[in-house]
């Protein structure tokens, strides 16, 4: 016994000063400072999902003062807590930058569902299959309440030109939040880009002003032009719809079942115009550029040719940017671009983990909502595993061994698909509740196409379209694209449903990611800790509970879990929602073909496994449903009923979809906002209706 006793503060020691050299050789190499955007990232998500909107003025007061906390105990005996109060500044500075974004470039939400007569000026537009879609920017109509700076309006016909000033009638909804606690929250996403309602017009738009030869007018002038020329080389098939997603950001060309066999197979991140799509524009014009230079000795020899070709690569970048939307996802690929692009400039390393930081920070500040979103999640969980393994592998001794050129290329792209997949996991999952099984496969039978064929073809078709010569290679990005296609929907059968997982708990992926983060953003040896974390993750992901009921904001559609264990549906079967609550589920069915409710002149109703679920649409039929049903569903107010669980217009008003979940103890009940809190991007309650 003594033995041991005295053999624990030995060992207690020893994990000790192992953390310390850990933590100091982490501190020699300046790997702290790499840990800046995660914190800010871990400000942001703490703002949002805060119960209130933070105040940006004690927000800055507590930095200032957290700054200022942190130069002096800098200079004094407690210096060792200055990292700590920059930790916490960090913290804040995240927490305010979404406060700022949100007083500068939020906007009044529409109060509730009306029928309009607008006028305004077109800010976006973009044609999906025979329909399309248009963003006014609303400067005259009788709204009742408030008006929101921006609308999105559906269309059946094609949409108008950017710039134009229209005058539509529309039937206009306000922003709708999560379908289910806990998911993707799109009017977050809207009330950030100014839009405040979405709708749908009746007829066609009037055009009051054509568009106005501003750069936004232009731009979607060009855009309209290429989409012509493409459509004429490659006709109205799949490759003319992919070649216009990947070349102009246009993806209404494209038939549903392609976009959800690249999704299946693990290839949905060539229609997101990223980081990708990117490095293969600005690289394929920086190669080209600096081949031709070196080609002229008298050039090659007296001037920089490396970083001119970088200029070339970032105007390159820059109109692409323009061509393709300038989408928040695209946007945030550029700015990582920018980054690499200038330290080449200033004679830097292009692609190290200091610059990924770099990028990361400026990201945050121009877009600080972006950082709960999957696209940012996930790009920037990739690059950070890439370039934190090639910085290891490149220590390595044995990466000297010589390989043949063909072979090294093959298990550099495998290596490479497979740290990004493994990377993005836990993001992937839990934002979409599904895994692509197969997609190394895919993504080792698809990239090459993608990165030596089609999109340098794409990118000589740009450059050759003012000419009238964009012809040849357009087909040959056809060609590519077809075959990339191919690999897809081949793909796609093979996996099935087998990559659909359902939810996994957020604390899961948080560690997961943080795993990921430890691994990659330190270089001693206690990055192993992170090993640790990924295995917690992957010990939590199986563990969330399925909720037996799903009630959306409206209270139209509802979903319960029957005596076969499976949900079975009432109301919009083709929505939105049950698409996604069937997803959650891990149910690969589609909900058009699930059973649904048994319904008559005075309700319906729905099995559960004890009981049943009722929807009343009588008084005489709420005050039966009270007495005989497990759980009542009413889209009007109920004063008393004596079942187990109601559900009635108050509850959804106030806290949004909710779900609820059978235990021992009786229901409990999840609510899309706990406690009945809004935030600014939360429609107020809906207080009259047409």
């Amino acid at each position: 016994m003594s033995l041991v006793a005295a053999g624990r503060p030995a060992r207690r020691g020893a994990a000790w000063r192992w953390l310390a050299r850990s933590a100091a050789r982490d501190a020699a190499f300046g790997r702290f400072a790499l840990w800046l955007p995660v914190v800010m990232a871990a400000g942001v998500a703490l703002a949002v999902e805060a119960p209130f909107d933070p105040p940006p003025g004690p927000l800055a007061a507590a930095l200032v003062a957290l700054l200022a906390a942190h130069h002096l105990l800098g200079r004094s005996r407690l210096a060792a807590l200055s990292g700590p109060a920059m930790t916490l500044a960090a913290l804040t500075l995240g927490a305010l930058l979404l406060a700022l974004q949100s007083e500068w470039r939020g906007t009044p939400l529409l109060a509730f569902s009306q029928t309009v007569r607008l006028e305004g000026r077109v800010v976006a537009a973009d044609t999906r299959g025979d329909g399309g879609m248009m963003v006014v920017a609303p400067d005259a109509g009788r709204f009742r309440g408030p008006r929101p700076r921006r609308v999105r309006i559906s269309l059946r016909g094609p949409p108008p030109p950017v710039g134009a000033r229209v005058g539509v009638t529309a039937r206009l909804f306000p922003l709708r939040g999560p379908v289910y606690p806990g998911g993707y929250d799109a009017a977050r996403r809207l009330y950030f880009d100014g839009i405040g309602a979405t709708g749908f017009a009746y007829g066609a738009p009037e055009m009051i002003v054509p568009a106005d030869g501003g750069l936004a007018a232009r731009v979607d002038a060009l855009r309209r032009a290429i989409s012509a020329r493409v459509a004429a080389t490659l006709g109205a098939g799949a490759t003319a719809g992919f070649a216009d997603a990947l070349l102009v950001g246009q993806r209404g060309g494209m038939a549903e079942s392609d976009v959800e066999a690249l999704r299946r197979s693990g290839l949905g991140h060539i229609l997101a115009i990223s980081g990708l799509h990117m490095a293969l524009v600005a690289g394929t014009v920086f190669a080209a550029v600096r081949l031709a230079l070196a080609l002229l000795p008298g050039v090659a020899l007296r001037f920089p040719i490396r970083k001119w070709a970088a200029v070339a690569g970032l105007l390159a970048a820059t109109a692409y940017l323009a061509l393709s939307g300038a989408s928040v996802a695209t946007l945030r690929a550029y700015v990582m671009l920018v980054v690499g692009l200038v330290a080449i400039l200033a004679d830097r390393p292009a692609l190290t983990m200091r610059t990924v930081a770099v990028a990361a920070v400026a990201v945050i500040v121009v877009d600080p909502v972006s950082v709960v979103e999957p696209g940012f999640q996930m790009s920037f969980l990739a690059v950070v595993a890439l370039v934190g393994f090639y910085e290891a592998w490149a220590t390595r001794p044995w990466r000297r061994r010589a390989l043949h050129p063909m072979a090294a290329f093959l298990w550099g792209l495998a290596l490479t698909s497979l740290i990004a997949g493994l990377a993005t996991l836990p993001a992937a999952v839990f934002h979409f509740h599904r895994l692509a099984p197969l997609g190394l496969l895919a993504n080792l039978s698809a990239m090459p196409l993608l990165t030596f064929i089609a999109m340098p073809a794409g990118v000589v078709a740009l450059a050759a379209m003012p000419f009238g010569l964009e012809a040849l290679p357009l087909e040959a990005m056809g060609l590519g694209l077809a075959a990339i296609l191919a690999v897809a929907r081949q793909v796609a059968a093979w996996t099935g449903d087998a990559g659909l997982v359902g939810r996994i708990p957020a604390a899961a992926a948080l560690l997961a990611c943080g795993g990921i983060l430890w691994l990659a953003l330190s270089v001693a040896w206690w990055r192993l800790l992170g090993l640790a974390l990924l295995a917690a993750g992957l010990a939590l992901a199986p563990t969330t509970p399925r909720p037996d009921l799903y009630v959306s904001d409206d209270g139209a559609t509802v979903a319960a879990r029957g005596p076969d264990g499976r949900l079975a549906l009432l109301g919009r079967a083709t929505g939105f929602a049950p698409t996604l609550w069937l997803g959650a589920d891990g149910d690969a069915r589609p909900p058009d073909a699930i059973a649904g409710a048994r319904c008559d002149r005075l309700g319906c109703t729905l099995p559960l496994a004890a009981g049943h679920l009722a929807i009343a649409r009588s008084p005489r039929a709420l005050a039966q449903d009270c007495a005989l049903a497990e759980v009542v569903v009413s889209t009007d107010r109920v004063a008393r009923c004596a079942a187990p669980l109601v559900i009635d217009r108050r509850v959804l008003v106030a806290s949004g979809a909710v779900t609820a979940r059978r235990t021992a103890r009786g229901w409990i009940l999840e609510r899309a906002r706990p406690g009945g809190s809004r935030r600014r991007w939360h429609a107020p309650p809906e207080v009259a209706r047409d």
